[in-house]
């Protein structure tokens, strides 16, 4: 999900027509009792819910928004340099310094290489895995032919009302909603861990085991499930990071953004966000600057904007699943309320750091 805090990013980068092409406008969410689907909140987004947060609530695949991205840096003239490993960095240069021995030297680096960034651990001094939350996410797309015909589940593929459906409770909970302008179901459900619990970090498995893991729920859900496909679907082992104390390399250069310093669980539907916001804000605090020697101050201001939002939202992500995993799960979520936070009007107000 893009919210309207990070979709009113990406539409003032004139990317409104590419991802409306490709996305569904976010209509309904619906939590439902785990065992029978009864309801037990519902909330809808009328027509005017754009004006009201100034930016729309998208639902995209992640594919998708890649490549709408993609084209648009190749369109501004973006260099993207392809299976080039950094094997460190130097601090004070700054430079990444490339295997083979090549150094790429730059005013300021931005690191984003992920939640299982290595270079977190070069900053840190020893590499640490991510807080492996005991569950697991699975997930699958099922074309929308399983569904025709069927009085059932042929509604849930309308994107005129586009609808996520939650079915929450008794340990685990399950998302489910059009994809692709309705071309497929997404499904993801979470879960205690069952082949991801060691260092393997996404494993194939047999649809059966998705379908008996939830056998005795809503049977709405069970005749979903047993539409699977018979491949890709997927576990990944469901991590976050620990809140840091600072994301600024020692020389004030370098700096860690997105998964590579606030990697969040799934249930806070922020993580693809935070990193839209992320880069809106590095890119308006360096528009401030007039000089190089300015670069560290930036970086700190920057931490100082980004650290206790993303910190919040990564606690929300951890007390969203719980809340929905407990035996009288009422529904709802903690994160609404961050959908109308302007990331580049806070960036240019905050104070300078050190100023």
């Amino acid at each position: 999900m893009i919210s309207s805090n990070a979709s009113r990013i990406l539409c003032d980068m004139g990317l409104r027509e590419s991802l409306d092409h490709v996305g569904i406008h976010m209509r309904r969410v619906v939590f439902m009792k785990h065992d029978d689907g009864a309801v037990l909140s519902d909330t809808r987004y009328s027509d005017d819910v754009e004006e009201k947060l100034g930016a729309p609530l998208w639902q995209i695949h992640r594919a998708d928004l890649h490549d709408v991205l993609l084209a648009k840096a190749r369109e501004i003239g973006v260099k993207i340099l392809m299976g080039a490993k950094v094997e460190r960095f130097d601090w004070d240069a700054p430079s990444a310094l490339m295997e083979g021995g090549t150094a790429v030297k730059a005013d300021v680096i931005l690191v984003a290489d992920g939640y299982r960034s290595s270079a977190r651990g070069e900053m840190l001094g020893k590499y640490e895995e991510p807080r492996f939350s005991g569950n697991s996410a699975y997930r699958a797309l099922i074309h929308r032919s399983e569904f025709e015909n069927d009085p059932v589940l042929e509604p849930l593929m309308n994107v005129n009302n586009q609808t996520t459906y939650c079915w929450i409770g008794k340990g685990c909970h399950i998302l489910g909603y059009p994809i692709r302008q309705g071309e497929f179901f997404n499904l993801v459900s979470t879960q205690p861990a069952r082949h991801t619990k060691g260092p393997t970090f996404v494993v194939p498995i047999d649809p059966s085991e998705f379908v008996d893991q939830y056998k005795d729920w809503d049977p709405k859900l069970v005749a979903i499930l047993n539409k699977l496909p018979k491949e890709n679907v997927l576990e990944w082992k469901l991590c976050d990071l620990e809140p840091m104390k600072s994301w600024i390399f020692p020389g004030g250069k370098i700096v860690l953004l997105g998964d590579a310093s606030h990697a969040m669980l799934p249930s806070a539907a922020q993580g693809a966000g935070m990193g839209i916001e992320d880069g809106a804000a590095i890119a308006e605090l360096l528009d401030r600057i007039t000089h190089r020697e300015q670069i560290p101050a930036i970086l700190k201001t920057f931490e100082n904007l980004r650290l206790p939002r993303c910190t919040y939202i990564v606690d929300s992500g951890r007390q969203n699943a719980k809340k929905w995993h407990e035996k009288d799960a009422k529904g709802g979520t903690v994160t609404d309320e961050m959908w109308e936070y302007d990331v580049k009007g806070a960036a240019r107000e905050i104070p300078l750091a050190g100023a």
